[in-house]
């Protein structure tokens, strides 16, 4: 009934009217469908398109289109639509090879149908577009802005085949200021011990990692990163529908968490590569910079960055890509 109880996306109803249809009665749609004759001080012709528009918000509901909601309802409302199809939902996030407009997408995770999925440069990524045909409706956080328009560029779309709801704005106006980790730790939920610490920069890290030495343990580090934001996702997308009053059906964080462990389990964080034992023994190089064109370890990444700011890390990585690139490191 959440969502049956919106009218402002039916044409001549604003705030005033809004509450004039409810002083008269009217609780939703069915409601202004029962009328017998105009309310809220709209003429009889007024009134006409107010009933259609409400007709043709009760088909759509009845054909479960997502999408005729989620294009009508102010930003700030979207949260009716996320509450009715929750249990429907599918929760996406991304990583990119670098911070540039050029880099390219490396890894998608989702957690759809109570699964976590992920799909790799390289192997799989392109059954993400593939999923997204079966997909009601994408969750995201910042991913309007994001993660959705590099999707499109990946894979030449216009627009996304299904409906899509960004957290972003729902967790501002609740007063849950900052980025998606900030705001999780705010509300008390925690990540599994092997990817505290990591962020967008590190995952950069990973991936190269992955793709230039082949470490195993970089890999699932970033699929198990990836696949942690997921899971924020949807434990964060319960506590806002708790906070407007809608009862959500939703597993604990101990079993989402399992699903995770379970389809990625942990290898531990990736290792600085030393010579084969084989190998004559050389002369310990002077100590260097922390990061070298061979890259490092993760453990290495998160020291190095610790207790900055996210723009903090992103300009020290664009700098350090600078050099990598031009060889001076």
């Amino acid at each position: 009934m959440i969502l049956q109880q919106y009218f402002r996306h039916l044409p001549h109803i604003g705030p005033q009217r809004e509450k004039a249809l409810r002083l008269e009665g009217c609780a939703c749609w069915t409601d202004i469908l029962n009328a017998p004759h105009p309310l809220a001080g709209l003429d009889v012709f007024a009134w006409d398109e107010v009933c259609v528009a409400a007709e043709q918000s009760l088909r759509a509901l009845q054909a479960d289109e997502v999408a005729f909601f989620s294009k009508r309802l102010p930003p700030l409302e979207q949260w009716r639509v996320l509450t009715h199809w929750f249990d429907q939902a599918s929760y996406f996030d991304i990583e990119t090879s670098g911070l540039d407009a050029d880099s390219i997408v490396t890894l998608v995770c989702c957690f759809h149908g109570e699964q976590p999925l992920r799909f790799l440069a390289g192997e799989n990524l392109d059954e993400f577009l593939e999923l997204l045909e079966s997909v009601k409706l994408l969750v995201s956080f910042n991913g309007a802005s994001f993660d959705v328009p590099r999707v499109l560029d990946r894979f030449h779309i216009p627009e996304l085949p299904c409906a899509h709801v960004d957290l972003r704005w729902f967790c501002h106006h609740a007063g849950w200021r900052g980025g998606l980790k900030k705001i999780e730790k705010a509300l008390g939920l925690r990540r599994p011990a092997d990817l505290d610490g990591l962020g967008g920069a590190e995952a950069v890290w990973l991936w190269q990692a992955w793709q230039e030495r082949g470490d195993e343990q970089a890999k699932r580090t970033l699929e198990r990163y990836c696949s942690a934001d997921t899971v924020m996702l949807k434990l964060l997308a319960g506590r806002l529908c708790a906070l407007q009053g809608a009862a959500v059906a939703l597993s604990t964080e101990t079993d989402l968490w399992s699903l995770v462990n379970r389809a990625y389990p942990d290898l531990g964080r990736p290792l600085v590569n030393t010579p084969p034992v084989s190998e004559p023994a050389l002369p310990k190089p002077s100590p260097g910079p922390v990061i070298s064109a061979d890259l490092f370890s993760i453990s290495q990444m998160v020291s190095a960055t610790e207790g900055l700011s996210r723009s903090e890390k992103q300009a020290r990585l664009r700098e350090r890509w600078r050099q990598h690139r031009s060889g001076g490191l």
